[in-house]
C-alpha cells in the first residue's frame, strides 16, 4: 500500500483481526469489521473468503482464495467481491505426480485436508487413481487435530503425504513440520514456506504476491472503483521448492528432471 501512496496513520487506517485459529468465530468477526466504519474488507484463506461473502454485503471485499470467483464471472465478478483465485483445485492434481517422482516406492498416500474444503481432495484422488495410488484421507479441523493426526499415521498404511492448501499449515509450519520429521515420511505441500521449514518440497503460487497484489485492488477500490469493474485474477506462475536436505535425511535421491524444473533448491 505504501508503494501506492497509502500511509498508515496518514491516509490510512488498518483494523487486523483474526481467528487464532477457531473457523467458527470468523463471521462474527466480519460482521464487526462492517459496523466498524471500513471502506473495504480483505479476506485470505477459503474459511475467511467464505465468512465475508456471508457477513459482509454493503462493502467491498477483496478475498486471496481458491473460492474467489467460483460459480461466476472472472472478468465480470457478481456482487461485492473480487481479487485473487489462486486455482488450487488445479494445482492439487500435481502433488501425488511430484511424490511419486521423488519417491518411487510410494503405493499410498495419506491426505490430509480441512474437512469443510473437500474440492481439492477430489483432484488429489482423481491423480492418484490414474497413477494407480491408494488414497487414504485424514480430515481435521484446526492445528491440534492436525498434529494428532501426524502423529497416529501407520507406516504400514500410508508411504507419503499430501498436505491440501490450509492457512491452518501455513500458520504453524514449524510444528507441522517437526511433527512429519519425526514420522519420517515423504510429503508434499502447497506453500514454500513449509519447504523452507524442512518440508521436502512445496509446489503452489507464490503467497507472498498473491497477497500483495491485493493491494492493488484496495487501492482502486479506496479511489472510487467498485468490485465489478475490476476482473478477478489468476495466478500465472507456480513455485516448485525442493528441500535437498530433507530428502537426504530420507534416504531420498530427488531425480534430476525435478531439480531441472525447481524454481528454488534449498540445500
Amino acid at each position: 500500500m505504501q508503494e501506492l501512496g497509502w500511509v498508515e496513520g496518514t491516509n490510512l487506517e488498518i483494523e487486523q483481526q483474526y481467528a487464532d485459529g477457531h473457523a467458527e468465530r470468523l463471521t462474527d468477526l466480519a460482521a464487526a469489521m462492517v459496523s466498524s466504519h471500513n471502506e473495504v474488507i480483505v479476506a485470505t484463506g477459503s474459511k475467511a473468503v467464505e465468512a465475508a461473502a456471508k457477513a459482509v454485503h454493503s462493502l467491498p471485499i477483496v478475498g486471496v482464495s481458491d473460492m474467489v470467483g467460483r460459480g461466476s464471472s472472472l472478468a465480470r465478478p457478481e456482487g461485492n467481491m473480487t481479487g485473487i483465485a489462486l486455482l488450487y483445485d488445479e494445482i492439487a492434481a500435481k502433488w501425488p505426480e511430484y511424490l511419486v517422482a521423488i519417491s518411487l516406492r510410494t503405493k499410498r498416500i495419506g491426505v490430509v485436508f480441512e474437512a469443510a474444503n473437500p474440492a481439492q481432495l477430489q483432484a488429489v484422488e482423481s491423480t492418484a487413481k490414474r497413477l494407480d495410488q491408494q488414497v487414504l484421507t485424514f480430515p481435521i479441523e484446526d492445528a491440534e487435530a492436525t498434529l494428532r493426526t501426524i502423529d497416529h499415521v501407520q507406516h504400514d498404511m500410508t508411504d507419503a503425504l499430501v498436505f491440501v492448501s490450509s492457512p491452518i499449515f501455513v500458520a504453524n509450519a514449524r510444528s507441522i513440520i517437526d511433527h512429519v520429521r519425526r514420522l519420517g515420511m515423504p510429503a508434499i505441500y502447497e506453500s514454500r514456506i513449509l519447504a523452507a521449514s524442512g518440508g521436502l518440497m512445496s509446489y503452489g503460487p507464490n503467497l507472498g504476491k498473491m497477497i500483495r497484489r491485493a493491494a492493488y485492488y484496495v487501492d482502486k477500490i479506496l479511489k472510487g472503483a467498485k468490485p465489478a469493474e475490476l476482473p478477478i485474477e489468476r495466478p500465472t506462475q507456480f513455485e516448485l521448492v525442493m528441500n535437498v536436505k530433507t530428502a537426504k535425511e530420507l534416504g531420498l535421491s530427488i531425480p534430476s528432471s525435478l531439480l531441472a524444473i525447481a524454481d528454488e533448491v534449498i540445500e
